[in-house]
């Protein structure tokens, strides 16, 4: 049951905290490397992740989150649900931005619609 009440308490506070950027529905990743399968469906990076959302809406999901000076750190099975992709890591700080909020990860895969 704590686990539950973690998550949900981690998906409200980063709701209301992406709910108040601009609804831009940009996303600019940026990585050591790149991956994309011959669909162009499947998009892996790695190497010092960082991805800027200009578009709050998003939601996501986690073993585990912590709050942390202005930070949002998930662990364990994370999944970062767009409206046109899933993308998974095993961790991911989410830091607010000026223009909305950038992710941080070693690696991430999204899997396009």
């Amino acid at each position: 049951m704590k686990l539950f009440k973690q998550l949900a308490l981690s998906t409200i506070v980063l709701s209301s905290v992406l709910s108040s950027f601009t609804s831009a529905n940009e996303m600019e990743i940026t990585a050591k490397s790149q991956v994309i399968s011959k669909d162009s469906k499947l998009h892996t990076y790695s190497g010092n992740v960082r991805i800027a959302f200009a578009d709050g809406n998003l939601s996501t999901k986690s073993s585990h989150a912590s709050f942390e000076k202005g930070k949002t750190v998930m662990e364990g099975d994370v999944e970062i649900i767009l409206s046109n992709a899933l993308a998974k890591t095993d961790r991911v700080t989410f830091i607010p931005s000026q223009h909305g909020f950038v992710a941080e990860m070693d690696r991430v895969t999204f899997t396009y619609k």
